[in-house]
C-alpha cells in the first residue's frame, strides 16, 4: 500500500514539474540564483558539491563533483581491510568538509546504453512508467534488469513532441559495485554518468534505493526556524493589538462628535439642494425667452398682409397658422428673429378661395440663450 502511495506521489510530482507550474518554478529559481551576488552563488555552488566514486578494477577512485566538473581526491585499493578503508574514507571526507555531501557512483558513457527518443508531450508527467513500457522495444533489456534515467532535450519543437535522451545501465555489474561500497560503509545517493570529464546530472539509481543523509544540525535549524516563526507571530500579534487599541480610541473620539457632524452635513445638504433649485429656475428663465417676448417679436416681424389664425408657444417651439399674401417670405423673416430659429413650413401652402391669400402653417424653434 505504501509503495502504491509513493508511486502516485511521484507521478503527481512529475506532472507538476512537467506542467506550467514546474516550468515557472525552474525559471524563478534560476532567476533568483542569477540575482545573487557572485560570492553567494559560489557559496551555493560549494554547498551543492557531491562526492564521486568510481570502481576501476581493484581501485576505488574518490573525487569531487562541483558544477559538473570533476576533481580527483584519493585512490584506495580494494584489497585493503574494509574497516581500514572505511576509516580512511571518513578521514578524507572530514578533511574536505564533505561529511554531508551526497555520494554518487560514476559510470562512463561508453559503458552504458544511451538512446534518443521522441514521445508525445503528454507523456512527460509519467515518463518513468512510459519508458519502462518502452524498454523492451527500445533496448535489448527488460525494465526490471536495468537502471535508467533521462534528460529532456527539447519540449514542443516543430511537431509538439518531447525529445529526450535515455541512459540505461544493466543492474548486474552495478549491483556488485554497490555491495562493495556498502561493505565499506558507503551508501549511495545516486548513479551519474561521465562524458568528456563532466557529469551529465542524471541519477540512474531508483528513488527507493537512494541514501538520504541527515545533517546533525538539521534539528537545531528547524528549532531555530520554528522559534523565529513564533517570535514573528508574537511581534505581529502585538502590532495588531496596538493598532486595534489606537483604532478603538480614534473611534471613540469620532463617536463624540458624530452627532454634530451629521447635523452639519444635513444643513449643508439642505443649503445645496435649495441653491441648486434656485439656480435651476434662474438658468431655465435665462435660457428660454418669455412667451410675451416671443409674441411681441412675432408681431414685429410679420408683415401687414399676414394674419394669424392660431399660435402655440411652448418652451422649445412656436407653431403659427394663418394667411398671407406672400407666404414664401415668412421663413426668411422668422429666421431673422433673435428669438426664433429653424423655421420651416409644416406641409405645403394652399390658396384660400374666398380671400385670395395663401394658407400656411410654420413651425420654428425657440432660440436658447447664447445659441444665436
Amino acid at each position: 500500500m505504501l509503495k502504491v502511495l509513493e508511486e502516485k506521489l511521484l507521478q503527481l510530482m512529475n506532472r507538476l514539474k512537467a506542467g506550467p507550474a514546474g516550468m515557472f518554478m525552474r525559471w524563478w529559481i534560476e532567476e533568483l540564483r542569477l540575482a545573487m551576488p557572485a560570492s553567494w552563488q559560489q557559496k551555493l555552488q560549494h554547498a551543492m558539491r557531491r562526492v564521486t566514486l568510481a570502481v576501476d578494477g581493484d581501485a576505488l577512485k574518490v573525487g569531487l563533483d562541483e558544477n559538473r566538473t570533476l576533481q580527483p581526491l584519493e585512490v584506495f585499493s580494494n584489497s585493503q581491510d574494509d574497516p581500514l578503508q572505511r576509516k580512511q574514507f571518513e578521514n578524507l571526507l572530514v578533511r574536505n568538509e564533505l561529511q554531508e555531501a551526497p555520494r554518487f557512483l560514476l559510470l562512463d558513457i561508453e559503458s552504458i546504453l544511451n538512446r534518443e527518443l521522441k514521445l508525445p508531450l503528454a507523456a512527460e508527467s509519467s515518463l518513468a512508467q512510459v519508458l519502462s513500457y518502452e524498454m523492451d522495444r527500445q533496448t535489448p533489456f527488460r525494465a526490471s534488469d536495468v537502471y535508467f534515467d533521462w534528460k529532456v532535450l527539447e519540449r514542443g519543437g516543430d511537431n509538439g513532441q518531447l525529445r529526450l535522451e535515455m541512459f540505461v545501465a544493466p543492474k548486474a555489474g552495478i549491483d556488485e559495485e554497490i555491495r562493495t561500497l556498502a561493505d565499506r560503509g558507503i551508501h549511495l545517493s545516486g548513479i551519474d554518468v561521465v562524458e568528456d570529464g563532466r557529469t551529465l546530472g542524471v541519477n540512474l539509481l531508483p528513488a527507493e534505493r537512494r541514501a538520504r543523509r541527515r545533517n546533525p544540525r538539521t534539528r537545531l535549524n528547524i528549532a531555530l526556524g520554528a522559534l523565529s516563526l513564533v517570535l514573528l507571530a508574537l511581534v505581529m500579534a502585538q502590532s495588531l493589538y496596538m493598532r486595534a487599541h489606537q483604532v478603538e480610541k480614534l473611534e471613540d473620539a469620532i463617536a463624540a462628535v458624530q452627532g454634530e457632524a451629521r447635523e452639519v452635513m444635513q444643513i449643508k445638504k439642505q443649503i445645496e439642494e435649495t441653491s441648486e433649485a434656485a439656480g435651476f429656475l434662474a438658468r431655465s428663465r435665462a435660457a428660454v425667452p418669455l412667451a410675451i417676448a416671443v409674441l411681441a417679436d412675432v408681431t414685429r416681424i410679420l408683415p401687414d398682409d399676414t394674419f394669424l389664425d392660431r399660435m402655440v408657444i411652448s418652451n422649445s417651439s412656436v407653431q403659427m397658422q394663418g394667411k398671407s399674401k406672400n407666404a414664401q417670405k415668412l421663413i426668411e423673416l422668422v429666421n431673422e428673429s433673435p428669438l426664433l430659429d429653424g423655421a420651416a413650413f409644416r406641409g405645403s401652402t394652399r390658396l384660400d378661395a374666398r380671400s385670395g391669400l395663401e394658407i400656411f402653417e410654420v413651425n420654428a424653434e425657440v432660440a436658447q440663450a447664447g445659441m444665436r
